[in-house]
C-alpha cells in the first residue's frame, strides 16, 4: 500500500469512528432518562419514600427504564435491593448509605419479586410491570 492510501484509509477510518460516536450521542440523548423509584430501609422493611407501606408493590410498565434508589436508615445492618429473575442488583449497604440500580422492565406484563438477599424472608416485595 502507499504512503497516499494508508493516509486515505486512516482518514476513513477515523470518519467513520467519529460518525458512529455521533451517532451514539444523538441516540442517548434521545432516550428518555429512567424513571426514578426511592426505596427507603427500616425496621427490616422496604418503604417508598413518603409512604409508610412496608414492602410495597411497585408497579411499573413494560418496557420502560428504570433506576431504583436505595437508602439504607438501619444501624448496623447491611441491606441490598435484588430483582433476580430481571438480574438487577445492588450490592450491600450500611447504614446512611445509597445506592442505585438501573434497569429495563420486560416488554411482557408480568409479576416478579424483589427482596434483601440477606433477609429475604422478612424484606421482600412484589413487581407488577403493566402494558
Amino acid at each position: 500500500m502507499s504512503l497516499w492510501g494508508y493516509r486515505v484509509s486512516v482518514k476513513l477510518i477515523g470518519t467513520a469512528v467519529v460518525v458512529l460516536l455521533l451517532g451514539a450521542f444523538a441516540i442517548a440523548l434521545t432516550r428518555p432518562a429512567p424513571r426514578e423509584i426511592r426505596l427507603v430501609v427500616r425496621g427490616m422493611a422496604f418503604f417508598l419514600e413518603g409512604n409508610e407501606l412496608p414492602n410495597p408493590i411497585i408497579t411499573l410498565k413494560a418496557g420502560e427504564r428504570v433506576r431504583v434508589v436505595v437508602r439504607n436508615e438501619e444501624r448496623g445492618i447491611k441491606h441490598d435491593f435484588a430483582v433476580p429473575s430481571l438480574d438487577a442488583a445492588l450490592n450491600p449497604i450500611g447504614w446512611n448509605e445509597s445506592s442505585d440500580v438501573t434497569f429495563s422492565v420486560p416488554e411482557a406484563a408480568g409479576v416478579y419479586e424483589y427482596h434483601c438477599r440477606p433477609h429475604q424472608a422478612m424484606m421482600r416485595g412484589t413487581i407488577v410491570v403493566n402494558r
